[in-house]
């Protein structure tokens, strides 16, 4: 997701948390929870070149966890239309602009499943915070962030952590689950949870999709909107589906208010 700016950060933590969670959203505004990997990210990340998919991210800013914008050389981005539910007037093969002080990257519309036009091993890293969830084969993204990265370079997830979201009377996904969406090719038209999150979506903890109802509109045009979580993770989840993406898991943890991160890195070999 991409909330820019101290109102868009609030909106995040209200569609995720509900009002209870505006406490912690101004807690994190002035001192943000870091990773115990942070400086490990930080001395592999230094003015290197990545690419964020979704974004720009408030958790990645200078003030933010971890502040990945401030280490970078360069960050291109990706999004998966010119207007989204998060920002608008995109245009693919312009400006992204990350941060003010570093060189603008380079703005892509581009599926996350499918980076068409990027190089094999183009970037350093890739970074990506509360994307993966609204995709919906993540193993097929996951293999796609992986062909782009370089060997020896990393990725740095950040998600949901559905206990303390909306999503906390959803179920966990399976990995089996996500191996058989990635077998069977599933696109972004795929509603197949929408039964599933219809009655178990908490609307108290997302007071602005409206009524039930309203959120019901919304939903099924997912595919155009992108809003829904396909699938919900804990960490172990993400461990796995990282691992059967060919990736090396350096470290996974809980970063408070909301989130579950993950720090990975691509083989050498």
């Amino acid at each position: 997701m991409k909330p820019v700016g101290a109102v868009h950060h609030l909106i995040h933590r209200l569609r995720h948390g509900g009002v209870a969670w505006l406490g912690s959203a101004l807690r994190e505004r002035i001192a943000p929870a870091k990773p115990s990997f942070v400086t490990t990210a930080q001395t592999a990340l230094a003015e290197h070149n990545g690419l964020e998919i979704g974004g720009p991210s408030r958790l990645f800013r200078r003030r933010g966890g971890i502040p990945v914008y401030a280490w970078a050389g360069k960050i291109d981005n990706v999004n998966f239309a010119a207007g989204t539910a998060w920002e608008a007037g995109l245009r693919d093969g312009g400006d992204f602009r990350f941060d003010a002080a570093k060189p603008t990257g380079r703005q892509f519309l581009r599926e996350a499943v499918n980076l068409h036009g990027l190089a094999e091993a183009g970037y350093d890293f890739v970074i990506s915070s509360h994307c993966l969830e609204h995709i919906a084969n993540p193993l097929a993204a996951l293999r796609e962030w992986h062909r782009v990265t370089r060997p020896g370079g990393h990725l740095l997830l950040a998600l949901p952590d559905p206990a303390r979201t909306f999503d906390h009377r959803r179920p966990l996904t399976t990995l089996a689950h996500l191996q058989e969406d990635f077998l069977r090719g599933t696109g972004e038209e795929d509603l197949t949870h929408l039964p599933e999150i219809l009655p178990l979506h908490d609307l108290s903890r997302d007071p602005l999709a409206g009524s039930r109802g309203q959120f019901e509109i919304r939903a099924r045009a997912n595919p155009q909107n992108r809003c829904l979580h396909h699938h919900v993770f804990d960490l172990a989840l993400l461990q796995s589906a990282l691992t059967e993406s060919g990736w090396t898991v350096l470290a996974t943890e809980i970063l408070a208010p909301l989130h579950l991160v993950a720090w990975a890195q691509k083989p050498t070999a």
